[in-house]
Protein backbone atom coordinates (compact mmCIF):
# COMPACT_ATOMS: atom_id res chain seq x y z
CA UNK A 1 0.00 0.00 0.00
CA UNK A 2 2.92 2.69 1.12
CA UNK A 3 4.77 1.52 -2.31
CA UNK A 4 1.19 2.58 -4.55
CA UNK A 5 1.23 5.46 -3.00
CA UNK A 6 4.82 6.52 -2.58
CA UNK A 7 4.55 6.13 -6.59
CA UNK A 8 1.80 8.00 -7.34
CA UNK A 9 3.46 10.62 -5.07
CA UNK A 10 6.36 10.83 -6.83
CA UNK A 11 4.16 10.85 -10.60
CA UNK A 12 2.59 13.91 -8.88
CA UNK A 13 5.81 15.62 -7.67
CA UNK A 14 7.42 15.05 -11.28
CA UNK A 15 4.31 16.55 -13.39
CA UNK A 16 3.90 19.54 -11.22
CA UNK A 17 7.63 20.07 -10.36
CA UNK A 18 6.27 20.97 -6.35
CA UNK A 19 6.35 18.70 -3.23
CA UNK A 20 2.95 16.81 -2.73
CA UNK A 21 3.63 16.00 0.76
CA UNK A 22 4.62 19.26 1.71
CA UNK A 23 1.21 21.13 0.47
CA UNK A 24 -0.54 17.79 2.20
CA UNK A 25 1.23 19.67 5.79
CA UNK A 26 1.21 22.81 4.87
CA UNK A 27 -0.66 24.20 8.26
CA UNK A 28 -1.22 28.05 6.84
CA UNK A 29 -3.43 25.98 3.88
CA UNK A 30 -5.23 23.87 6.30
CA UNK A 31 -6.07 27.06 8.29
CA UNK A 32 -6.89 28.96 5.57
CA UNK A 33 -8.91 26.02 4.18
CA UNK A 34 -11.03 26.35 7.96
CA UNK A 35 -11.44 29.71 7.70
CA UNK A 36 -13.35 29.62 4.32
CA UNK A 37 -15.66 26.79 5.94
CA UNK A 38 -16.14 28.86 8.97
CA UNK A 39 -17.26 31.73 6.13
CA UNK A 40 -19.81 29.81 4.52
CA UNK A 41 -21.59 29.63 7.72
CA UNK A 42 -20.69 33.35 9.05
CA UNK A 43 -22.16 35.10 6.28
CA UNK A 44 -23.29 38.31 7.53
CA UNK A 45 -21.33 41.66 6.21
CA UNK A 46 -18.29 42.26 7.36
CA UNK A 47 -17.34 45.15 4.85
CA UNK A 48 -19.96 47.73 3.19
CA UNK A 49 -19.25 50.02 0.43
CA UNK A 50 -20.82 51.50 -2.40
CA UNK A 51 -20.78 50.87 -6.15
CA UNK A 52 -24.08 50.97 -6.89
CA UNK A 53 -26.58 51.41 -3.93
CA UNK A 54 -25.62 49.62 -0.99
CA UNK A 55 -23.05 46.82 -1.79
CA UNK A 56 -21.19 44.10 0.53
CA UNK A 57 -18.42 42.03 1.11
CA UNK A 58 -18.19 39.10 3.23
CA UNK A 59 -15.29 37.13 4.75
CA UNK A 60 -14.66 35.04 1.95
CA UNK A 61 -14.40 38.11 -0.76
CA UNK A 62 -11.48 38.70 1.44
CA UNK A 63 -9.80 35.33 2.10
CA UNK A 64 -10.64 34.30 -1.30
CA UNK A 65 -7.57 36.69 -2.43
CA UNK A 66 -5.18 33.82 -0.29
CA UNK A 67 -7.08 30.93 -2.21
CA UNK A 68 -6.28 32.60 -5.21
CA UNK A 69 -3.16 33.85 -4.53
CA UNK A 70 -1.99 30.10 -3.67
CA UNK A 71 -3.80 28.48 -6.33
CA UNK A 72 -1.94 30.58 -8.90
CA UNK A 73 1.64 29.54 -6.32
CA UNK A 74 1.14 26.06 -7.21
CA UNK A 75 -0.81 25.97 -10.43
CA UNK A 76 0.93 23.21 -12.08
CA UNK A 77 0.51 20.79 -8.99
CA UNK A 78 -2.88 21.45 -8.77
CA UNK A 79 -3.73 21.43 -12.06
CA UNK A 80 -2.22 17.20 -11.79
CA UNK A 81 -4.60 16.89 -9.01
CA UNK A 82 -7.85 18.44 -10.99
CA UNK A 83 -7.14 16.22 -13.73
CA UNK A 84 -6.81 13.13 -11.94
CA UNK A 85 -10.52 13.77 -10.37
CA UNK A 86 -12.83 13.50 -13.14
CA UNK A 87 -15.47 15.60 -10.68
CA UNK A 88 -12.56 18.08 -11.01
CA UNK A 89 -12.08 18.56 -14.24
CA UNK A 90 -15.47 19.06 -15.25
CA UNK A 91 -16.09 21.71 -13.09
CA UNK A 92 -13.21 23.14 -13.91
CA UNK A 93 -13.90 23.44 -17.83
CA UNK A 94 -17.41 24.31 -16.54
CA UNK A 95 -15.55 27.70 -14.90
CA UNK A 96 -13.41 28.23 -17.80
CA UNK A 97 -16.25 28.10 -19.87
CA UNK A 98 -18.49 30.51 -17.56
CA UNK A 99 -14.83 33.05 -17.79
CA UNK A 100 -15.22 32.88 -21.67
CA UNK A 101 -18.60 33.70 -22.37
CA UNK A 102 -17.98 36.57 -19.09
CA UNK A 103 -16.75 38.57 -22.48
CA UNK A 104 -20.67 38.57 -23.64
CA UNK A 105 -21.91 39.91 -20.56
CA UNK A 106 -19.28 42.24 -21.31
CA UNK A 107 -20.49 43.73 -24.39
CA UNK A 108 -24.39 43.75 -23.11
CA UNK A 109 -23.42 45.74 -19.99
CA UNK A 110 -21.64 47.94 -22.38
CA UNK A 111 -23.99 48.34 -25.30
CA UNK A 112 -26.97 48.44 -22.54
CA UNK A 113 -25.12 51.17 -20.50
CA UNK A 114 -25.05 49.03 -17.56
CA UNK A 115 -21.89 48.29 -16.58
CA UNK A 116 -22.71 47.41 -12.93
CA UNK A 117 -24.09 44.56 -14.09
CA UNK A 118 -20.54 43.29 -15.82
CA UNK A 119 -18.92 44.30 -12.27
CA UNK A 120 -21.65 42.17 -10.12
CA UNK A 121 -20.90 39.27 -13.00
CA UNK A 122 -17.26 38.89 -12.10
CA UNK A 123 -18.16 38.98 -8.62
CA UNK A 124 -20.17 36.42 -8.85
CA UNK A 125 -17.49 34.38 -10.74
CA UNK A 126 -15.25 35.09 -8.72
CA UNK A 127 -17.00 33.37 -5.68
CA UNK A 128 -17.36 30.80 -8.17
CA UNK A 129 -14.23 30.12 -8.49
CA UNK A 130 -12.61 30.86 -4.91
CA UNK A 131 -15.33 27.77 -3.72
CA UNK A 132 -13.94 25.64 -6.28
CA UNK A 133 -10.34 26.64 -5.44
CA UNK A 134 -11.10 26.14 -1.58
CA UNK A 135 -12.65 22.55 -2.28
CA UNK A 136 -9.27 21.06 -3.92
CA UNK A 137 -7.25 22.35 -1.43
CA UNK A 138 -9.27 20.51 1.05
CA UNK A 139 -9.40 17.63 -0.86
CA UNK A 140 -5.69 17.41 -1.24
CA UNK A 141 -5.03 18.52 2.66
CA UNK A 142 -7.38 15.12 3.54
CA UNK A 143 -4.52 12.69 2.47
CA UNK A 144 -3.72 13.46 6.20
CA UNK A 145 -6.43 11.48 8.53
CA UNK A 146 -5.84 14.09 11.70
CA UNK A 147 -7.07 17.35 9.54
CA UNK A 148 -9.58 15.28 7.61
CA UNK A 149 -11.33 14.36 11.18
CA UNK A 150 -10.48 18.35 11.87
CA UNK A 151 -12.46 19.25 8.88
CA UNK A 152 -14.96 17.32 9.71
CA UNK A 153 -15.82 17.87 13.73
CA UNK A 154 -14.82 21.46 12.31
CA UNK A 155 -17.68 21.56 9.97
CA UNK A 156 -20.31 19.86 12.41
CA UNK A 157 -19.26 21.79 15.08
CA UNK A 158 -20.37 25.16 12.80
CA UNK A 159 -23.14 23.69 12.07
CA UNK A 160 -24.47 23.08 15.14
CA UNK A 161 -23.79 26.71 16.33
CA UNK A 162 -25.66 28.49 13.00
CA UNK A 163 -28.97 25.67 13.73
CA UNK A 164 -28.84 26.73 17.55
CA UNK A 165 -28.98 30.47 16.74
CA UNK A 166 -31.74 30.07 13.89
CA UNK A 167 -33.70 28.05 16.85
CA UNK A 168 -33.08 30.72 19.07
CA UNK A 169 -34.02 33.29 17.20
CA UNK A 170 -37.30 31.78 16.60
CA UNK A 171 -37.86 31.82 20.05
CA UNK A 172 -36.96 35.60 20.44
CA UNK A 173 -33.90 35.26 22.15
CA UNK A 174 -31.70 36.21 19.26
CA UNK A 175 -32.62 39.23 17.35
CA UNK A 176 -32.40 39.46 13.65
CA UNK A 177 -29.19 40.12 12.76
CA UNK A 178 -29.42 41.54 8.87
CA UNK A 179 -29.89 44.94 7.48
CA UNK A 180 -33.11 46.69 7.82
CA UNK A 181 -33.28 46.31 3.92
CA UNK A 182 -32.82 42.09 4.18
CA UNK A 183 -35.38 42.63 7.06
CA UNK A 184 -37.88 43.96 4.66
CA UNK A 185 -36.42 42.04 1.48
CA UNK A 186 -37.33 38.75 3.07
CA UNK A 187 -40.21 39.71 5.66
CA UNK A 188 -37.87 39.35 8.37
CA UNK A 189 -37.31 35.83 8.07
CA UNK A 190 -35.28 34.25 11.08
CA UNK A 191 -31.70 32.35 9.28
CA UNK A 192 -29.37 33.30 12.13
CA UNK A 193 -26.00 34.08 10.11
CA UNK A 194 -26.04 32.08 6.93
CA UNK A 195 -28.68 34.80 5.32
CA UNK A 196 -31.82 35.93 5.36
CA UNK A 197 -33.77 33.20 2.46
CA UNK A 198 -35.47 30.04 3.15
CA UNK A 199 -33.65 28.03 0.46
CA UNK A 200 -30.29 29.41 1.95
CA UNK A 201 -31.12 27.90 5.46
CA UNK A 202 -33.12 24.63 4.25
CA UNK A 203 -30.51 23.47 1.49
CA UNK A 204 -27.50 24.20 4.62
CA UNK A 205 -29.20 22.36 6.83
CA UNK A 206 -30.37 19.45 3.89
CA UNK A 207 -26.69 19.02 2.97
CA UNK A 208 -25.37 19.11 6.85
CA UNK A 209 -28.35 16.30 7.04
CA UNK A 210 -27.21 14.00 4.52
CA UNK A 211 -23.65 14.40 5.75
CA UNK A 212 -23.92 13.85 8.69
CA UNK A 213 -25.90 10.48 7.37
CA UNK A 214 -23.44 9.42 5.50
CA UNK A 215 -20.71 10.02 8.80
CA UNK A 216 -23.32 7.48 10.54
CA UNK A 217 -22.59 4.86 8.28
CA UNK A 218 -18.71 5.59 7.93
CA UNK A 219 -16.19 3.11 8.66
CA UNK A 220 -13.12 5.20 7.63
CA UNK A 221 -13.23 8.19 10.45
CA UNK A 222 -14.10 7.89 13.91
CA UNK A 223 -16.74 9.89 14.92
CA UNK A 224 -19.09 9.58 17.68
CA UNK A 225 -21.88 8.82 16.77
CA UNK A 226 -24.19 10.95 20.21
CA UNK A 227 -22.46 13.78 18.19
CA UNK A 228 -23.74 12.93 14.82
CA UNK A 229 -27.22 11.79 16.10
CA UNK A 230 -27.27 15.67 17.51
CA UNK A 231 -26.13 17.32 14.06
CA UNK A 232 -28.53 14.95 12.76
CA UNK A 233 -31.74 15.92 15.23
CA UNK A 234 -30.52 20.05 14.96
CA UNK A 235 -30.72 20.29 11.09
CA UNK A 236 -33.50 18.50 10.57
CA UNK A 237 -35.64 20.16 12.46
CA UNK A 238 -34.09 23.73 11.18
CA UNK A 239 -35.02 22.06 7.65
CA UNK A 240 -38.58 21.87 8.73
CA UNK A 241 -38.33 25.29 10.30
CA UNK A 242 -37.18 26.55 7.07
CA UNK A 243 -40.55 26.89 5.25
CA UNK A 244 -38.53 25.98 2.16
CA UNK A 245 -40.66 23.69 0.16
CA UNK A 246 -37.41 23.14 -2.05
CA UNK A 247 -35.75 21.93 1.01
CA UNK A 248 -38.18 19.76 1.71
CA UNK A 249 -38.85 18.22 -1.58
CA UNK A 250 -34.90 17.46 -1.46
CA UNK A 251 -34.87 15.86 2.26
CA UNK A 252 -38.03 13.73 0.50
CA UNK A 253 -35.77 12.40 -2.48
CA UNK A 254 -33.12 11.61 0.16
CA UNK A 255 -35.03 9.63 1.96
CA UNK A 256 -36.09 7.58 -0.85
CA UNK A 257 -33.13 7.01 -2.43
CA UNK A 258 -31.85 5.77 1.35
CA UNK A 259 -34.90 3.65 1.51
CA UNK A 260 -34.23 1.85 -1.98
CA UNK A 261 -30.19 2.07 -1.60
CA UNK A 262 -29.57 1.01 1.63
CA UNK A 263 -33.15 -0.65 2.98
CA UNK A 264 -31.93 -2.16 5.86
CA UNK A 265 -29.48 0.08 7.33
CA UNK A 266 -33.08 2.49 6.46
CA UNK A 267 -34.79 1.05 8.62
CA UNK A 268 -31.92 0.68 11.17
CA UNK A 269 -31.37 4.44 11.25
CA UNK A 270 -34.84 5.50 10.28
CA UNK A 271 -35.95 3.94 14.18
CA UNK A 272 -33.15 5.40 16.19
CA UNK A 273 -33.87 8.80 14.59
CA UNK A 274 -37.47 8.80 14.79
CA UNK A 275 -37.48 7.72 18.18
CA UNK A 276 -35.27 10.45 19.02
CA UNK A 277 -36.11 13.39 17.43
CA UNK A 278 -39.92 12.03 18.00
CA UNK A 279 -39.09 12.14 21.65
CA UNK A 280 -37.26 15.52 21.27
CA UNK A 281 -40.17 17.49 19.33
CA UNK A 282 -43.44 16.24 21.36
CA UNK A 283 -41.74 16.46 24.72
CA UNK A 284 -41.33 20.56 24.31
CA UNK A 285 -44.74 21.99 22.95
CA UNK A 286 -42.98 24.91 21.45
CA UNK A 287 -40.91 23.47 19.49
CA UNK A 288 -43.54 21.21 18.21
CA UNK A 289 -45.98 24.01 17.43
CA UNK A 290 -43.05 26.45 15.89
CA UNK A 291 -42.49 23.57 12.89
CA UNK A 292 -46.20 22.58 12.74
CA UNK A 293 -47.14 26.46 12.69
CA UNK A 294 -44.26 26.73 9.66
CA UNK A 295 -45.13 23.39 8.13
CA UNK A 296 -48.79 24.05 7.82
CA UNK A 297 -48.36 27.31 6.46
CA UNK A 298 -45.56 26.47 3.68
CA UNK A 299 -47.13 23.26 2.85
CA UNK A 300 -50.54 22.23 3.88
CA UNK A 301 -52.96 25.85 3.49
CA UNK A 302 -51.33 26.20 0.32
CA UNK A 303 -53.07 22.91 -1.08
CA UNK A 304 -56.37 23.73 -2.79
CA UNK A 305 -57.36 20.35 -3.27
CA UNK A 306 -56.61 18.36 -0.17
CA UNK A 307 -57.61 14.70 -2.77
CA UNK A 308 -54.78 16.51 -4.72
CA UNK A 309 -52.37 15.20 -1.99
CA UNK A 310 -54.08 11.67 -0.84
CA UNK A 311 -53.91 10.35 -4.21
CA UNK A 312 -50.54 12.05 -5.26
CA UNK A 313 -51.47 14.40 -7.82
CA UNK A 314 -47.67 15.97 -9.03
CA UNK A 315 -49.43 18.37 -11.38
CA UNK A 316 -51.67 20.14 -9.16
CA UNK A 317 -49.67 20.09 -5.96
CA UNK A 318 -46.96 21.71 -7.73
CA UNK A 319 -49.11 24.33 -9.20
CA UNK A 320 -50.38 24.68 -5.45
CA UNK A 321 -46.83 24.71 -4.12
CA UNK A 322 -44.50 25.79 -6.75
CA UNK A 323 -45.38 29.72 -6.33
CA UNK A 324 -45.84 30.28 -9.99
CA UNK A 325 -42.51 28.85 -11.03
CA UNK A 326 -44.22 26.72 -13.61
CA UNK A 327 -45.29 29.92 -15.64
CA UNK A 328 -41.54 31.20 -14.86
CA UNK A 329 -40.11 27.82 -16.39
CA UNK A 330 -42.82 27.68 -19.15
CA UNK A 331 -41.88 31.30 -19.54
CA UNK A 332 -38.08 30.76 -20.17
CA UNK A 333 -38.80 27.66 -22.34
CA UNK A 334 -40.92 29.75 -25.03
CA UNK A 335 -38.30 32.65 -25.02
CA UNK A 336 -35.66 29.84 -26.21
CA UNK A 337 -38.09 28.69 -28.35
CA UNK A 338 -38.25 31.46 -29.84
CA UNK A 339 -34.65 32.16 -29.88
CA UNK A 340 -32.63 29.36 -31.42
CA UNK A 341 -29.36 31.19 -31.58
CA UNK A 342 -29.02 31.50 -27.64
CA UNK A 343 -29.29 27.80 -27.15
CA UNK A 344 -26.00 26.17 -28.51
CA UNK A 345 -23.31 28.69 -26.65
CA UNK A 346 -26.01 31.21 -24.77
CA UNK A 347 -26.29 34.76 -23.86
CA UNK A 348 -23.14 34.86 -21.26
CA UNK A 349 -22.52 34.36 -17.38
CA UNK A 350 -24.60 35.94 -15.19
CA UNK A 351 -26.62 37.85 -18.21
CA UNK A 352 -29.86 39.33 -17.03
CA UNK A 353 -29.87 42.48 -19.84
CA UNK A 354 -32.08 40.29 -21.90
CA UNK A 355 -34.41 38.10 -19.60
CA UNK A 356 -34.23 40.23 -16.20
CA UNK A 357 -35.83 37.76 -13.78
CA UNK A 358 -34.49 33.94 -12.49
CA UNK A 359 -36.15 31.04 -14.17
CA UNK A 360 -36.58 29.01 -10.84
CA UNK A 361 -35.03 26.01 -13.03
CA UNK A 362 -31.11 25.23 -13.18
CA UNK A 363 -31.79 23.46 -16.55
CA UNK A 364 -33.45 25.67 -18.39
CA UNK A 365 -31.02 28.65 -16.90
CA UNK A 366 -28.02 27.19 -17.75
CA UNK A 367 -28.87 26.58 -21.48
CA UNK A 368 -29.77 30.60 -21.67
CA UNK A 369 -26.59 31.63 -19.80
CA UNK A 370 -24.27 29.15 -20.92
CA UNK A 371 -25.78 27.38 -23.78
CA UNK A 372 -25.86 23.54 -24.68
CA UNK A 373 -22.00 23.59 -23.96
CA UNK A 374 -22.35 25.12 -20.43
CA UNK A 375 -25.74 22.75 -19.73
CA UNK A 376 -23.42 19.44 -20.69
CA UNK A 377 -20.44 20.68 -18.17
CA UNK A 378 -22.36 21.85 -15.37
CA UNK A 379 -24.62 18.65 -15.17
CA UNK A 380 -21.57 16.19 -15.99
CA UNK A 381 -19.82 17.15 -13.36
CA UNK A 382 -22.90 16.34 -11.03
CA UNK A 383 -23.37 13.24 -12.60
CA UNK A 384 -19.31 12.23 -12.48
CA UNK A 385 -20.36 12.07 -8.27
CA UNK A 386 -22.68 9.31 -9.25
CA UNK A 387 -19.97 7.35 -11.24
CA UNK A 388 -17.71 7.15 -8.30
CA UNK A 389 -17.03 3.81 -6.96
CA UNK A 390 -16.36 3.52 -3.31
CA UNK A 391 -16.10 -0.23 -2.66
CA UNK A 392 -16.06 -0.12 0.88
CA UNK A 393 -17.07 2.89 1.80
CA UNK A 394 -20.75 2.56 2.31
CA UNK A 395 -21.04 5.55 3.85
CA UNK A 396 -19.37 8.03 2.06
CA UNK A 397 -21.14 6.15 -1.17
CA UNK A 398 -24.65 6.60 0.19
CA UNK A 399 -24.58 10.61 1.53
CA UNK A 400 -22.44 11.59 -1.57
CA UNK A 401 -24.99 10.09 -4.67
CA UNK A 402 -27.78 10.73 -2.57
CA UNK A 403 -27.07 13.98 -2.18
CA UNK A 404 -26.20 14.73 -5.76
CA UNK A 405 -29.46 12.62 -6.66
CA UNK A 406 -31.79 15.09 -4.23
CA UNK A 407 -30.03 18.09 -5.95
CA UNK A 408 -31.02 17.22 -9.47
CA UNK A 409 -34.21 16.80 -8.67
CA UNK A 410 -34.54 20.33 -6.77
CA UNK A 411 -32.48 21.98 -9.46
CA UNK A 412 -35.75 21.81 -11.49
CA UNK A 413 -36.88 24.21 -8.80
CA UNK A 414 -34.31 26.65 -8.11
CA UNK A 415 -30.85 27.44 -9.04
CA UNK A 416 -28.74 26.89 -5.39
CA UNK A 417 -25.80 25.36 -6.71
CA UNK A 418 -24.99 28.53 -8.41
CA UNK A 419 -23.89 31.96 -7.79
CA UNK A 420 -26.98 34.15 -8.13
CA UNK A 421 -27.56 36.62 -5.81
CA UNK A 422 -25.32 36.91 -2.74
CA UNK A 423 -27.37 33.18 -2.41
CA UNK A 424 -24.20 33.53 -0.32
CA UNK A 425 -22.42 29.88 0.15
CA UNK A 426 -24.49 26.69 -0.16
CA UNK A 427 -22.30 26.05 -3.30
CA UNK A 428 -19.05 26.63 -1.03
CA UNK A 429 -20.72 24.04 1.42
CA UNK A 430 -22.12 21.37 -0.87
CA UNK A 431 -18.43 21.42 -2.49
CA UNK A 432 -16.48 21.15 0.78
CA UNK A 433 -19.13 18.20 2.18
CA UNK A 434 -18.79 16.32 -1.19
CA UNK A 435 -14.99 16.85 -1.73
CA UNK A 436 -14.61 15.38 2.41
CA UNK A 437 -16.56 12.19 0.95
CA UNK A 438 -14.83 11.50 -2.05
CA UNK A 439 -11.72 11.81 0.09
CA UNK A 440 -11.93 8.15 0.50
CA UNK A 441 -10.20 7.75 -2.54
CA UNK A 442 -7.21 8.83 -1.13
CA UNK A 443 -6.87 4.65 -0.72
CA UNK A 444 -2.80 4.35 -0.50
CA UNK A 445 -2.13 6.96 1.98
CA UNK A 446 0.29 5.73 4.39
CA UNK A 447 0.41 6.49 8.39
CA UNK A 448 3.05 8.94 8.21
CA UNK A 449 3.29 11.51 5.50
CA UNK A 450 6.51 11.26 3.59
CA UNK A 451 9.46 13.90 4.07
CA UNK A 452 10.01 16.62 1.43
CA UNK A 453 12.15 16.05 -1.37
CA UNK A 454 14.54 17.95 -3.97
CA UNK A 455 10.86 19.09 -5.63
CA UNK A 456 10.24 21.35 -2.28
CA UNK A 457 8.00 24.22 -3.36
CA UNK A 458 9.81 27.21 -1.66
CA UNK A 459 6.94 29.16 -1.26
CA UNK A 460 5.64 26.94 1.72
Amino acid sequence: MDRLFLTENIKINLKSGYNFTGLVRSNNHFILVILMIFSYFYNLPIIGYSLKGDNELRLYDLLGVFVISIYYINFKFYYVIINKIEAFKWLNKFLIWCSLTLIVTLFFSIFKDKFSVFMQSVLYLYHFWIFYITSVMLYVICFNKTKLKLFIYFTLFCSIFSCLIIVLQNFGLIPFLWSDNYFRGYSGFLSGTLGPNKIVTGMFSLIMFVFSVGLFFNKKVSIPKALIIFVIIVNLYVLLLSGSRTSYLGLLVFIAFFAFYRTSGFVFFGIIIGVIFGFFITTNKDLYDKVDEVVNNRVFDKIENEEDLQNARVGELYDDLGAGRNQLSLNYLEYLLSNPEVIPFGLGFNNRLTKGFSAHNMYLNVIKELGLVGFFLYFGWLINYLLISFKKYKGEALALKGLVVSMLVTLFFGEHLYVYRPLFAILGLFLVVVNILISTLHDNEPENVRPKNRYSNPFL
